[in-house]
């Protein structure tokens, strides 16, 4: 059986498709000559594929060609929800008729040409309703030799090959957008790259990858620079001491911190604060400031019986 990238064969055969809800699966590492696609419609799971770890979560999925080895794990006590539908390439007559996709589609065009052993992408349109119909259909009427049934399939492959040619443009972003958020918002913890990468749901390599491409550093180098940039807010605007504010930023020592410091300012912390420090004292005496149609007024209220 051939690779749904090959263009020799102008037919494609089901060999398989279900629906189901998983609570708890592990699956040995196999190979099959059928294509197949994994859709999560509810909670996650873990593929593996070619010793690669994919992580699914809702509406992810993954495209596996033909004779690649993969693995589905499903973690006790978080259930999985998935579409699944199995089909190969073939020669024979009388089954789903790709040609005129091949012939009219440039979607399809540029998925062909695409030629990986698996694709991991979001839905960005409509491939799971597109499945739903087309497992509903052979689900009730038993066959694939229908014209309906053609009709579903290539509308199917047509929503694969979208989400799949636009996927290589914004997914990238996506992930990195959802990386750098991510530590943003956890800047005091302890950040280490596997943990970011699980997260952000890419394995670390392809997260590096991205960080690389795109900014130009390290993902520890992302980390350094948002906590120093932390770092110069709370030297300039509080007077907290400079222990309180290493800690604050996700450094377990003042000394690591004041090194990691110098190192991107040339200079100690205590020595920039002195330099740029923007605090303001909150003290306005025995005077308050009231606001009256646009005009300031000052009154000296503090004390003045009322």
């Amino acid at each position: 059986m051939s690779s749904i990238f090959s263009t020799e064969e102008a037919y494609v055969m089901i060999s398989a498709f279900y629906a189901i809800s998983i609570p708890e699966f592990h699956m040995h590492t196999h190979t099959h000559g059928s294509c197949e696609i994994m859709y999560v419609t509810g909670g996650s799971c873990d593929v593996q594929c070619q010793g690669e770890d994919i992580h699914l979560r809702q509406n992810q999925f993954i495209f596996i060609d033909a004779q690649v080895p993969h693995k589905l794990s499903v973690l006790e006590g978080y259930p999985c929800a998935i579409l699944n539908i199995e089909f190969q390439r073939c020669k024979e007559e009388g089954m789903i008729d790709l040609s005129l996709l091949q012939k009219n589609s440039e979607d399809f065009q540029k998925f062909c040409k695409q030629n990986s052993p698996f694709l991991v992408s979001q839905d960005l349109r409509s491939l799971g309703y597109a499945l739903k119909d087309l497992i509903t259909f052979l689900q009730k009427e038993n066959t694939q030799k229908d014209y309906l049934a053609s009709i579903l399939f290539q509308r199917m492959l047509l929503e694969l090959a979208y989400c799949v040619n636009e996927n290589k443009q914004c997914t990238g972003m996506y992930y990195l957008r959802k990386a750098c958020s991510y530590i943003e918002e956890n800047l005091c913890e302890t950040l280490k790259v596997p943990e970011i990468a699980a997260y952000t749901g890419i394995n670390k390599s392809y997260l590096q990858l991205l960080f690389s491409r795109f900014l130009h550093c390290t993902i520890i180098d992302y980390v350094n620079q948002k906590r120093m940039e932390r770092a110069v807010f709370y030297l300039t605007n509080s007077t907290s001491s400079i222990t309180d504010i290493a800690f604050a930023i996700g450094y377990n020592s003042r000394q690591h911190f004041a090194h990691t410091f110098e190192k991107h300012y040339q200079m100690s912390p205590l020595k920039y604060r002195k330099l740029h420090s923007r605090t303001l004292v909150p003290d306005t005496g025995e005077t308050q400031y009231v606001l009256e149609k646009e005009k300031m007024v000052k009154e000296i209220y503090l004390g003045r019986e009322h």
